[in-house]
């Protein structure tokens, strides 16, 4: 026997979830922390368990920050999208909401990877500011019943709310993103390490790719390029929501450890190392990078600190490379 589709939850009362989304959204937090409180305040909206909100680059076509509420709707975690393609592309190229009871008979829908066999309502809002379109805010599920009117009206009044703050920590990040890897830039160390210790644990490790001009040479910029990205992405699957990566030039990163021991930030660094060596991010690439790990002292100019981990990882290199150095200061 067919079994019957899951049903949503009932309509919560909107008036609490929406002040606590007002309570919350701040014109200073970061884009990441705004958008993943904008989702998780959608997903309740809705009685859904799973929203996803992308915020697009300065060209406004590209992935810059994504977050989601739940479990994704695909076992790839993070599919990207092409503006004007499938309906989330639609919403961002239309600059319009889209709501669909059938997501799948509509012909602008796009099957995605890993997604399953059976999709049911979508609901995707854009995120705008002055010049169009900025990102999108979705979801997507099989549970009955469809979404209303109501339900898209709650989603753009809660997008409203939250969209100054969204796009100030769009430009904030923009200010401090490096467009290639999605890394934050070497500007972002003033945001996210203090001139002077300000009585925070804070490790760091700076990772340099081993000959990486030899990758450029023998295979071109454009597999270098991809090499940096991908470097970026195993990184940040290896790391915690509040770790940071920064593109300090070239093929050299440092990756902020707040609230990380030596001992720890070392654990996680020589994790990663060797995650890189056994891995092959570009058919018929192998890359490997030395890493040097230390832990501010009490007092210490963020110059120091980081020129300590700098240093470390010099010694990497010179001691044969693919190793990891730990500078206890």
């Amino acid at each position: 026997m067919p079994t019957s589709p899951p049903h949503r939850l009932s309509p919560p009362d909107p008036v609490p979830i929406l002040l606590r989304l007002v309570a919350t959204v701040h014109e200073d937090a970061e884009l990441d922390v705004t958008l993943q409180r904008l989702c998780k305040a959608v997903a309740e909206l809705l009685g859904v368990r799973s929203v996803s909100a992308r915020v697009l680059d300065e060209t406004r076509t590209r992935l810059l920050v994504a977050a989601r509420s739940g479990q994704p709707t695909h076992t790839l975690p993070d599919v990207e999208f092409t503006v004007g393609e499938g309906l989330v592309g639609w919403v961002v190229a239309e600059r319009q909401a889209l709501r669909l009871a059938h997501a799948e008979a509509d012909p602008r829908f796009v099957i995605k990877p890993g997604q399953p066999p059976t999709f049911g309502s979508f609901l995707g809002v854009p995120l705008l500011d002055d010049q169009g379109c900025i990102g999108v805010i979705s979801t997507l599920t099989p549970a009955e019943p469809p979404f209303t009117e109501q339900d898209q009206e709650r989603v753009e009044l809660a997008v409203r709310m939250s969209e100054r703050s969204l796009q100030l920590g769009r430009l904030r990040r923009l200010a401090t993103f490096d467009p290639l890897t999605s890394a934050y830039n070497r500007r972002a160390l003033e945001q996210f390490v203090p001139t002077h210790d300000d009585g925070v644990p804070l490790s760091a490790a700076m990772l340099d790719l081993d000959h990486f001009k030899q990758i450029n040479d023998r295979h071109g910029h454009p597999v270098g390029d991809l090499v940096l990205r991908r470097l970026v992405e195993a990184l940040h699957g290896l790391l915690r929501h509040e770790d940071r990566v920064l593109r300090m030039g070239g093929e050299e990163f440092l990756v902020l450890l707040p609230g990380a021991t030596l001992a720890a930030a070392a654990s996680v660094t020589e994790r990663a190392r060797q995650r890189i060596a056994a891995g092959e991010f570009v058919p018929g690439v192998r890359v490997t990078v030395s890493a040097g790990v230390t832990e501010r002292h009490p007092g210490e100019p963020r110059d120091a600190f980081v020129a300590r981990a700098d240093r470390a990882c010099y010694r990497a290199k010179s001691s044969g490379r693919n190793v990891m150095v730990v500078d206890p200061g």
